[in-house]
C-alpha cells in the first residue's frame, strides 16, 4: 500500500467511532415539524365513597385495576389531564367494585376500564366527574 492510502484508511478507522456515536437513537431535542403523540380517549371516573355498616369506604371498579405480582395498580388522571400509574391495596368486592384500603383519596379521577395499551404520562381526552355520572 502507498503511503497516503495508509493515511486515509487509518483516518477512515478513527472516524468510524465517532459517526456511529452520532448516530444514536436518543433524542437531542424537539424536531421541528414532528407533531406530538395525539391524546388517548378513556372512560374516566371519580373514586367515590360508600357507605356501609362499617362506615364509609372508597369503592373502584374492579376493571380498572391491573397486576404485577402481588401488587394492585390503577392509572389515576393528573390535573395536567396525564396518566399516572398509582399502587393501591384493595379489599373485598361490592357489586362489581372493589374496596380502596389504601393509595387513593375520595374524588381523585382514575382510568375506568384498564387496558394494557395505556401508558403512564400519556394525555387523556375525556374527563368524567362525578357531577357528569349524576346528570347521566
Amino acid at each position: 500500500m502507498s503511503m497516503d492510502i495508509k493515511k486515509r484508511f487509518v483516518l477512515l478507522l478513527a472516524a468510524i467511532p465517532l459517526l456511529v456515536a452520532g448516530c444514536s437513537s436518543q433524542e437531542q431535542g424537539p424536531k421541528i415539524g414532528r407533531s406530538q403523540e395525539p391524546p388517548v380517549a378513556v372512560e374516566s371516573i371519580t373514586v367515590l365513597a360508600h357507605q356501609t355498616d362499617g362506615g364509609e369506604v372508597l369503592l373502584v371498579p374492579a376493571t380498572a385495576i391491573f397486576r404485577k405480582g402481588e401488587l394492585s395498580g390503577i392509572y389515576v388522571v393528573g390535573a395536567d389531564n396525564r396518566l399516572s400509574v398509582r399502587w393501591i391495596s384493595t379489599g373485598r368486592s361490592i357489586n362489581n367494585n372493589l374496596v380502596v384500603l389504601g393509595g387513593l383519596d375520595k374524588g381523585e379521577i382514575v382510568v375506568g376500564t384498564y387496558s394494557p395499551a395505556l401508558q403512564e404520562g400519556v394525555t387523556v381526552i375525556k374527563r368524567v366527574t362525578a357531577e357528569d355520572q349524576t346528570n347521566e
